[in-house]
């Protein structure tokens, strides 16, 4: 719902006397709690009208962006032409993206509002910076990303983060994570990354990581080709790693989903049947454990590199500038649906890897249950067999 407030400033710009709107819109990057007094209104009046005297960019999408070469296109939008194609296809069906009311303006086309969102979370710009781009009010700029994001988070989203099926899927999974270190039985990587956001407004001290900065949380279970199969996000950034699981439904539906296979995590988890994890080094590690250890470490690296791509090639993931928390998660859920899709067209990802693993934000639990008989059993058969 909006509220528009009429204020009339004694401002003269071009011999004209100025009627200012204040308009207080239903969006997270607008500040709804402002009050305006005579003086704030004729700071914001001035500063809008030095905005008029800015140099917008013509007819970018129709013009500037037909012109771009392959690689310059990838290189703004983070995606290929392909890429983008496949995606348009995706979302051109839904109603959502064709407002049924414009107020009388020339209606944004599909495809310009895919190119303004791949922009937003490909870059750190403003959304001011943004509007100057593609020409439109910043308001529009929050519409489109919500409508597009809707689009993603209710249609797209079991579309593309799916786990795998029994059948040729789940075989080409299990095969391809045994590819690489011998480990078998391999059903996905687990781990959890922190997302840096603006403090929010509702206890904020409960999102302070370890490193001492605000951030939510990924957890994801990703496949053999860095494809994320699973993913939780929103947990406060000063939650551990373990903790997130449990709280998920991956906790309760992993031993299902599993089966007779079992995922692979860090020893910031529990060893459980369905998941299995390195033995604790005491300093008195058998040769056959510490040979387990590196080749659970050597195939559980996949999902590291999996958010190092992830962050790399979406660079508002950097850092989340926005008031609502539930913003910054569907962002961070919205990326990671378009990651999959990327991968699926084989978007080329070595130029966009950030090296995730830089910072470990999960101290070690001092008192990490030791799984049960029949997860320890499991654990050491395929420790003896490696």
């Amino acid at each position: 719902m909006k509220c528009t407030r009429i204020f009339r400033v004694n401002i003269m710009a071009d011999n004209t006397l100025i009627l200012f709107l204040v308009a207080e819109l239903d969006d997270d990057d607008e500040d709804n709690q402002n009050t305006y007094d005579a003086e704030s209104i004729t700071a914001i009046v001035a500063s809008s009208t030095a905005r008029q005297e800015k140099i917008k960019i013509s007819g970018y999408v129709d013009e500037v962006v037909p012109q771009y070469l392959l690689d310059d296109f990838k290189r703004f939008f983070r995606v290929t032409r392909t890429t983008f194609e496949t995606i348009c296809e995706n979302i051109q069906m839904y109603q959502v993206l064709l407002p049924s009311w414009t107020g009388g303006r020339e209606h944004i086309p599909i495809f310009k509002q895919l190119l303004i969102v791949l922009w937003y979370v490909a870059s750190q710009e403003t959304l001011n910076r943004i509007a100057d781009r593609f020409d439109i009010a910043e308001v529009s700029v929050v519409r489109c990303r919500n409508r597009v994001f809707h689009v993603f988070l209710t249609y797209l989203k079991t579309k593309f983060i799916t786990w795998p099926q029994e059948g040729v899927h789940r075989q080409e999974v299990l095969d391809g994570f045994e590819r690489k270190a011998n480990f078998p039985g391999v059903l996905g990587a687990i781990d959890g990354t922190h997302i840096k956001i603006k403090a929010p407004k509702q206890h904020p001290e409960t999102y302070v990581n370890r490193k001492g900065y605000h951030s939510v949380i990924l957890q994801a279970v990703c496949r053999e080709d860095m494809r994320f199969t699973h993913v939780v996000a929103g947990s406060v950034g000063s939650c551990h790693d373990a903790r997130v699981l449990r709280t998920s439904d991956l906790w309760e539906n992993g031993p299902a989903r599993c089966g007779d296979a079992h995922i692979i995590g860090d020893a910031a988890y529990p060893l459980r049947n369905w998941l299995l994890t390195p033995y604790r080094d005491n300093g008195h590690l058998t040769p056959t454990q510490r040979h387990y250890n590196t080749c659970l470490s050597t195939t559980r690296v996949t999902v590291e590199r999996a958010f190092g791509v992830y962050k790399g090639r979406f660079r508002r993931l950097q850092y989340v500038d926005t008031h609502k928390v539930e913003t910054a998660v569907d962002l961070i859920i919205v990326c990671c649906i378009l990651h999959n899709i990327c991968i699926l067209n084989e978007d080329e990802m070595i130029d966009y890897f950030e090296d995730d693993n830089a910072v470990n934000h999960n101290p070690l639990p001092r008192n990490q249950a030791g799984g049960n008989a029949e997860a320890n059993a499991k654990r050491d058969n395929i420790a003896n067999s490696l």
